[in-house]
């Protein structure tokens, strides 16, 4: 099985779905970054409900290293309420007693003033200080194969807690895709005016340097941040999801489009086959985004693209593959009949070719040396068989360039003997009037190629060409394991007649009359005159065929 075949490209096809079925990390993770793009485009949302309150470098830099003594972390609380706080969420740990002795004051102040304090399964906060608590919310969160945490469970954890506490409705579902488009305001421990958080929920948490940053589709971010993230996610009652039908359409787009291409792009020309394929490139991520955008559907477009994108490059490369082979066939078979010219105007359009046999009117021309042998005894003669082949490519090279310049195709060489046709494998409307041209303009380079001889001490040489025009049919001739372009008919036999029937006539001056053409020939003649030599009966008609010559 050759690459370049249509079975190659589903074998290629089979791969790339078996690929699928296994779903190795890279193909998880690909899958995972085309959900994070979609929270790069599109609308970004300020919160009206949250606010962020960093213990920043400089917070440090003012109150001395962390961690702070505890009622000092006691009175940003009572701050945040001062300054309108609706609720304050501090997400700090508090596993061990204070070792600066603030832990009495701490508790007094959340005793005051309402906090959710924050803890993991393996980080629990002190049981005096977790009685003191309004609420406590667990922060651990899933991580992605890729380290990145785009989702947050929703039992028991800081955002579900929250939404509890505030009686807010809570999706029925096990977790929510963090929205990360939306945009929370910060504050600053250092910050003059924390007028900001009025009437907001106020996340508590680190930003100074040495603390846990998490990778988020967003990029990296502070633990309390993603908790608000999650808590406005929630508040907005507008969730990211998967639709259970995105991965039959994921499957749908891959099996679709590869047999859509399979069947289409071979029948395609290079160019026209990128239509399919631009449409379907483009066509697909934008109606994910529009999914998206729209009802916040997360489907993945990358790989029925990508799978799109190798099976159309694979179809490509047959088509070019194909098409080379057809432009050297094409070269080869007539390079040696056609003007280069004619054979660049198949190989850019082989249309122009069609293989087979066709039935078409034509002009054909048969011309021959008359004397040829005198000729070849001179050169027995002189023990000088390679003169005498140097002769005869000299004279058919000088020939079949005459017949090549107006547009004829050469058929084949006979010995001495050249048969040429006009109006295929390119059409040539003027087809009669090239082929007898050219016989008048052979004839003309043979008169210079009798002074030539004469001038070398050779027998004299002449030409007889016979054209007719006609009916053939015209194709690939031959056996399944070896053809030529080549033309068979009635009409075809004729010009070669024709052609042996130049020895039978005497110009003005006594020589042979070098051409001499049927009566069908010169009704389609327009800018050459002729006048009638005979009317003969060749072999194989019973009518009688009126024969002309060139004036």
């Amino acid at each position: 099985m050759r690459i370049t075949s249509t079975w190659a490209v589903v074998v290629t096809v089979i791969i790339l779905i078996s690929l699928k079925v296994y779903n190795p990390i890279p193909l998880q993770t690909l899958q995972l970054k085309t959900y994070d793009y979609y929270q790069t485009f599109g609308a970004r949302y300020d919160s009206k409900s949250l606010v962020l309150l960093d213990i920043s470098d400089l917070a440090i830099e003012s109150k001395g290293q962390w961690p702070w003594k505890r009622d000092q972390v006691g009175r940003i609380v009572v701050n945040a309420y001062k300054n309108g706080a609706a609720l304050v969420i501090l997400q700090l740990a508090f596993p061990q007693k204070d070792r600066l002795g603030g832990d009495e004051m701490f508790l007094k102040m959340i005793s005051k003033y309402p906090v959710i304090l924050t803890e993991t399964k393996d980080v629990k906060n002190l049981t005096s200080i977790s009685r003191k608590a309004l609420a406590i919310g667990d922060v651990e969160v899933p991580i992605d194969i890729d380290g990145t945490i785009r989702k947050l469970p929703l039992d028991n954890s800081m955002p579900s807690v929250i939404m509890k506490v505030i009686k807010f409705p809570i999706p029925k579902q096990d977790d929510i895709w963090v929205d990360f488009r939306h945009n929370i305001p910060r504050i600053d421990y250092t910050d003059k005016d924390w007028s900001a958080m009025k009437g907001k929920i106020v996340f508590i948490g680190v930003t100074f340097k040495g603390t846990t940053f998490v990778q988020t589709p967003n990029g990296l971010k502070n633990t309390h941040e993603i908790m608000a993230l999650g808590t406005e996610t929630l508040l907005s009652g507008k969730f990211i999801s998967m639709p259970s039908w995105s991965h039959i359409l994921e499957w749908s787009l891959i099996i679709g489009s590869s047999i859509i291409f399979l069947l289409l792009i071979p029948r395609l020309g290079v160019l026209w086959s990128l239509v399919p394929w631009l449409l379907y490139t483009i066509s697909v991520p934008m109606s994910s985004f529009y999914l998206f955008n729209k009802f916040l559907y997360l489907t993945n477009w990358t790989y029925p693209v990508i799978v799109g994108f190798i099976v159309f490059a694979h179809l490509i490369f047959n088509n070019f593959a194909r098409e080379n082979r057809l432009k050297q066939q094409i070269r080869k078979q007539f390079e040696t009949y056609l003007d280069p010219r004619q054979v660049a105007i198949l190989q850019k359009d082989p249309s122009k070719l069609k293989l087979g046999g066709e039935r078409k009117e034509m002009s054909f021309l048969f011309m021959d040396i008359v004397g040829f042998t005198p000729i070849s005894e001179y050169y027995k003669n002189k023990d000088d068989p390679e003169g005498l082949v140097e002769v005869v490519n000299d004279y058919l090279n000088r020939m079949t360039k005459i017949v090549l310049d107006n547009g004829g195709t050469v058929d084949k060489y006979m010995g001495d003997c050249i048969m040429a046709f006009w109006n295929a494998p390119l059409d040539c409307e003027d087809h009669a009037e090239m082929a007898v041209k050219t016989a008048i303009e052979c004839a003309e380079e043979t008169s210079r190629l009798k002074s030539e001889f004469k001038a070398k001490g050779l027998p004299d040489i002449n030409i007889g060409s016979g054209v007719n025009t006609g009916t053939c049919i015209v194709g690939n001739m031959g056996s399944d394991t070896r053809f030529d372009y080549s033309v068979i008919g009635d009409a075809v036999n004729l010009a070669a007649r024709l052609e042996a029937t130049t020895r039978n006539y005497k110009n003005d001056e006594g020589g042979i009359v070098s051409t001499l053409y049927s009566s069908y020939t010169m009704e389609k003649l327009k800018n050459i005159k002729s006048i009638e030599v005979d009317k003969i009966k060749v072999k194989g008609k019973e009518e009688l065929i009126t024969i002309y010559k060139p004036i």
